[in-house]
């Protein structure tokens, strides 16, 4: 693994990023991290070295909220999101690298664009939907599988639930530490995963470690709507850009 100047400046804040978005400042926010990535390599071992940190990061969020979610929830989106990762391993070769991209970019202008024009100060919460849970936990499967971005669509279902802030969190990190383990024999069947990709994880761990620190601090010194603010417009920024490459 090559070190330089564009490595450090794309691939470390990648990484720190989506150990932010462990903490539970947001899961949406590492959404800018695949983009980062792709700059300085492939999109399949981006995809490949992030996998490992994401089940590290799992396992410390885990502990964190390990009394602080709604089972119920997870009994309903794990099997559906296990059938969208299913779909999403036997479709990916058909996928090139510049359409998954685009397709990141996609969600992520349709999500940053729809927090900046519509988003609400408070919103009535909704009752839970089997079919609703099905449907976004199944587009969560395979979208997480092809670029590790099903944060989107879990959130469309969760959000409007209007959960307590901890048990959603709570929620997010259990059904992701599913979502990531059910993801890691495919991505060894595939070959996706090796031992030099396995290495290059383990050298990157530790800037996730960091991340999570640097999440739990920032909610404690930064104003929320400001902080996410900043976020969207990344992703908004990054996305678009995604989009005009791919056009």
């Amino acid at each position: 693994m090559e070190i330089n100047y564009l490595f450090i400046l794309c691939v470390v804040p990648a990484i720190l990023l989506y150990g932010v978005a462990k903490s539970g400042l947001g899961g949406s926010i590492s959404l800018i991290s695949i983009p980062l990535m792709t700059v300085v390599m492939p999109l399949n071992q981006a995809l490949a070295i992030i996998l490992p940190i994401l089940i590290f990061s799992d396992f410390i969020a885990v502990y964190r909220f390990r009394k602080e979610f709604d089972l119920s929830i997870i009994k309903l989106i794990v099997p559906f999101a296990a059938l969208g990762i299913f779909i999403g391993s036997f479709t990916f070769s058909y996928f090139s690298e510049e359409l998954l991209k685009f397709i990141v970019g996609i969600m992520g202008f349709l999500f940053a664009s729809h927090y900046f024009l519509f988003k609400k100060d408070k919103i009535i919460p909704t009752k839970k939907n089997f079919f609703k849970g099905a449907i976004f936990s199944t587009i969560a499967g395979f979208t997480s599988f092809c670029v590790h971005a099903g944060g989107t669509p879990t959130s469309i279902y969760l959000l409007p639930l209007k959960l307590k802030k901890e048990i959603y969190v709570g929620t997010r990190v259990v059904f992701f530490t599913f979502v990531n383990l059910i993801k890691l024999p495919f991505y060894l069947h595939l070959s996706m995963i090796t031992s030099e990709s396995f290495l290059q994880s383990v050298i990157l761990i530790p800037f996730t470690i960091i991340g999570i620190f640097i999440g739990y601090k920032i909610l404690k010194i930064i104003d929320e709507k400001l902080f996410y603010n900043i976020i969207y417009l990344l992703i908004f920024l990054t996305s678009t850009n995604l989009i005009y490459n791919f056009l």
